[in-house]
């Protein structure tokens, strides 16, 4: 009786046994992993935090304040203007902008066309990707031609279009046509071609820009209701309106809000052909966008003839104008898109 109480006892006892929580050892092993694994994320986060102060904060802030300054060439440093004279940088500015005398306010217009150009490469680049997307005919070509250009970098496509326009033509020029080297002028170099050849390179290179955004928007329609717009009679210019672009419509809005926020600042294709004026490929003035003009004023001297030094107060001022013209600006732009948002859905 005594032993089957015992035996009894024992088998409890094990059964309590299973209920016990790990032993000490394993329990300290499972904190320290759980420990080594909050230290990893700690210092992940830290990391991105440094970069965010260093890269977006602290650049942000001293370009404010550089906005109010001035160079000293006796010390080579930045100073602050007086209290009474603070808004110099600025004054300067729009003094330049609206100025007959100065070419400012040219640079500014010429760099709103570039941008445009951009604008009117967005439809056709929507009607390239729904052709591609129905795979109609020479949909296959259309992949070939524009997908190159967006697998191949940015630099090096501005480079075989500068080779091209300085040699290849000059090829031409003297074996085809028989001419005189001497008489034969890039169209890159000659005022008067050289805003036409950029505005054409503008065009064509940017119709891929974003043909694979469009393609995977497009690809995202239903089957269902593309039946159904079949069952309906629908053409491929009704389903292209009527179905596709009210479900890409939010896609259309990220397009038209990024223009609208570059629009003061583009500079076309300059920098990538031209570098920073010192290239040895000559730039007309009649080419020259704002954009382009106030970074290049800002890393050579090619442009206000000074040292970059004494543009940054200059340049600073001038972007943080126009910072606050473009706010209000893409603002509105948001809420008339959001007024005639179809809320079309997946």
């Amino acid at each position: 009786m005594n032993e089957q109480i015992r035996e009894g006892t024992d088998l409890r006892e094990e059964g309590e046994s299973l209920l016990l929580p790990p032993p000490p050892k394993k329990k300290r092993k499972m904190l320290a992993t759980t420990k080594k694994a909050h230290i990893f994320c700690i210092c992940v986060l830290a990391f991105m935090l440094v970069q965010w102060c260093i890269f977006f904060a602290y650049g942000n802030i001293n370009s404010i304040l550089l906005a109010f300054q001035y160079f000293d060439p006796a010390d080579e440093t930045q100073k602050f203007y007086a209290a009474k004279d603070m808004f110099t940088n600025f004054g300067t500015f729009l003094t330049d902008l609206f100025s007959s005398e100065r070419p400012l306010g040219r640079y500014f217009l010429t760099g709103m066309v570039y941008h445009l150009t951009g604008l009117v490469c967005l439809p056709i680049s929507l009607i390239f990707a729904f052709i591609i997307y129905k795979k109609m005919p020479a949909s296959g070509v259309m992949k070939v031609v524009l997908f190159v250009p967006s697998i191949i970098s940015a630099m090096v496509i501005a480079l075989l279009f500068k080779t091209f326009m300085n040699r290849g033509l000059l090829g031409v020029w003297t074996n085809v046509l028989g001419k005189e080297y001497n008489t034969f002028n890039s169209p890159l170099s000659d005022s008067g071609k050289v805003f036409g050849v950029l505005l054409l390179y503008q065009f064509f290179f940017g119709l891929p820009g974003s043909l694979l955004i469009n393609l995977g928007s497009m690809s995202r329609t239903p089957e269902e209701l593309v039946e159904y717009g079949r069952l309906e009679g629908f053409s491929y210019f009704q389903e292209f309106v009527h179905l596709t672009l009210p479900l890409m419509f939010p896609v259309l809005q990220i397009y038209c809000l990024g223009m609208f926020t570059g629009f003061f600042t583009a500079q076309g294709p300059l920098y990538a052909i031209y570098g920073d004026g010192d290239s040895g490929t000559y730039l007309p003035d009649n080419a020259i966008s704002f954009g382009y003009y106030m970074m290049v004023s800002a890393i050579s001297d090619s442009m206000r003839g000074v040292s970059p030094e004494f543009s940054y107060g200059y340049t600073s001022a001038s972007n943080l104008l126009i910072g606050l013209v473009s706010i209000p600006i893409v603002y509105g732009t948001k809420k008339l898109f959001d007024h005639f948002d179809p809320e079309a859905d997946f």
